[in-house]
């Protein structure tokens, strides 16, 4: 259920906003990092559902998932999500849906490492992004 609060949090930003500008919003573009592992259908129904009372109202939503990018903070290597999926499937094969980098994705560390030295230091880049806004 974070769809809903992610969707609450991203009308409650983008009215402020269009508030402050005096813009009638026509679209949001929001991006997720896949390690959220959000579903796309259920973030738009819960965004469309609860713009219906603010001033975003004929707002439309456009989600993006990016591959998530990791850091390593020892040897500087930058990689993605794609490039470690082999240390995470049997997390995500023995756990499913509940698995711990669903609820906690800075969890990651305590099961990949960087591919270039071995290292478990690693940023984590999990932000969720209103990337632009079309008026």
């Amino acid at each position: 259920m974070h769809e809903w609060a992610i969707a609450m949090a991203v009308v409650s930003s983008v009215e402020r906003w269009s508030m402050e500008k005096n813009l009638d919003v026509r679209r949001v573009f929001l991006s997720i990092p896949s390690l959220s592992m959000l579903e796309v259908e259920l973030l738009l129904e819960a965004f469309n559902t609860i713009k219906k009372e603010s001033k975003v109202c004929n707002a439309e939503l456009e989600v993006r998932v990016r591959d998530q990018n990791l850091k390593c903070r020892s040897c500087g290597n930058l990689f993605t999500l794609n490039d470690i999926r082999g240390q995470l499937d049997p997390v995500l094969r023995d756990y499913g849906e509940e698995n711990p980098l669903h609820i906690i994705p800075s969890l990651i560390t305590a099961f990949a490492k960087c591919p270039k030295c071995g290292s478990h230091d690693l940023e984590v880049d999990s932000s969720i992004r209103v990337e632009g806004i079309e008026v």
